[in-house]
């Protein structure tokens, strides 16, 4: 009766968004597309909108406009009552709530469709952040991940996602929810972070209390800082005044977006493990303009011969040897039965090479340019039907999401320079050949 009572939701917000053209009103489908989409997994909301999440700068997927709407795409939820937490705190932990922390705050801070955070103090006297899963969360996330197979041979008939199969993006959706259903994957995860990068001083991970969590209660070091998130609406509403308080403040935005640039490439690189979700929600500035993580539902890890391979297609693009460059890129690849190699080549070549050029005459706007030929390129990979490995899609996702944060933080940010200096002592400290 649930899995029913989903199918005629799932339909009616189909209909009521115009999502399904034969039957829906036509002043419906006068919002743009990509909207309308956007508004329907938000009202759906649970797996829906990790879906949508997931789709949100795919370019390898989906047409630009769509990436871009669904990185707007808001995990609006209510939090669950207060005596709920209480009984999945007893359950997960064997102990009454006030037993386990000292101080606990009723109102949670933070609330999405997995979970909800609330601030505690433990006995010990540390301040913490205790998330809590949802009731009901896990079977209504199964419901939707088994809807959503039911209905991808009929998704597959549109070729929407170029030559990726939609149950190979089920798949992906699927892994990443189980994993993130599970908060001792995500502490292990966060654990692993924060022992990697421990001793550097531009970035901080949190510790995780690993007596005080289960699969339905995570237990965390609560950061003390300025939400990434929070400071961009900031800066989109006034910018002057908030640089002024920022700078009064000792805080510096040039740092902390090259921090962030920083952090990510001694992330992939040196260790071979990133954050895999750097929402603006999930980063935080904290004194000295080190940034602060937190949410490690999602990691990647980048196995050796992918992390030289994209040093390899960097460093022969910017020498312009787009050849090689671009033989490099179609290892990480897979041709669709209607692919035709030989043209999708040559028109990723004449793409790079074009792309190179006006780089090259360009006295301005260099990060622009760069960043229009990463979606061109994505985009060129599904208009030949071609699929890309997963953890190079997640990668390239997490290099178009710190674009866009950056950008923000710090719109004259050189990343050329960065890039160039990292690979630099990289080198020189014989981590990697390239």
């Amino acid at each position: 009766m649930r899995d029913l009572r989903r199918v005629l939701q799932l339909f009616g917000v189909a209909v009521v968004h115009g999502l399904l053209p034969a039957i829906s009103p036509a002043r419906r489908r006068a919002v743009p597309g990509p909207v309308r989409l956007r508004r329907a997994l938000e009202e759906l909301g649970g797996t829906w909108v990790k879906l949508g999440q997931a789709l949100a700068l795919r370019f390898d997927l989906i047409p630009p406009a769509y990436c871009y709407e669904l990185f707007n795409l808001l995990n609006r939820v209510g939090p669950f009552p207060y005596p709920e937490v209480r009984q999945i705190v007893r359950a997960e932990l064997g102990r009454d709530l006030d037993d386990v922390y000292a101080s606990f705050e009723p109102e949670p801070f933070g609330a999405a469709s997995i979970g909800q955070v609330h601030a505690a103090t433990l006995h010990s006297g540390e301040r913490v952040a205790v998330k809590i899963q949802r009731p009901g969360i896990e079977r209504l996330i199964a419901t939707d991940i088994s809807l959503m197979y039911r209905i991808s041979g009929l998704v597959d008939l549109t070729r929407i996602f170029g030559g990726t199969r939609t149950r190979d993006v089920i798949d992906e959706l699927a892994r990443w929810t189980r994993e993130e259903l599970d908060y001792t994957v995500e502490a292990e995860h966060a654990r692993l972070m924060r022992e990697n990068t421990r001793t550097r001083e531009t970035e901080y991970d949190p510790q995780v209390y690993t007596e005080l969590t289960t699969r339905r209660v995570l237990t965390a070091e609560l950061l003390d800082g300025i939400l990434i998130a929070d400071l961009m609406r900031d800066l989109r509403d006034d910018r002057d005044a908030t640089l002024r308080r920022l700078t009064a403040a000792g805080y510096d935005l040039d740092a902390a977006a090259g921090n962030i640039v920083w952090n990510f490439l001694s992330q992939a690189y040196a260790v071979g493990v990133f954050h895999g979700d750097l929402h603006p929600a999930n980063l935080m500035l904290l004194p000295g303009d080190r940034i602060g993580y937190v949410d490690f539902g999602i990691i990647g890890r980048l196995p050796e011969a992918v992390r030289q391979s994209l040093v390899l297609y960097a460093k022969n693009l910017f020498f312009g040897d787009v050849d090689a460059a671009i033989s490099e890129f179609l290892q990480w690849v897979k041709p669709s039965s209607t692919t035709r190699v030989l043209a999708a080549s040559e028109a990723l070549v004449e793409l790079t090479r074009g792309f190179l050029a006006e780089l090259d005459a360009a006295e301005t706007g260099r990060r622009q340019i760069l960043a229009r030929y990463q979606v061109d390129l994505l985009t060129a990979t599904r208009a030949h039907r071609m699929a890309i490995d997963p953890v190079v899609v997640l990668y390239m996702k997490v290099v178009f999401t710190i674009e866009s944060v950056t950008s923000e933080l710090s719109p004259s940010l050189d990343l050329q320079s960065i890039h160039a200096r990292f690979f630099g002592e990289l080198i020189l400290e014989g981590i990697t050949a390239a």
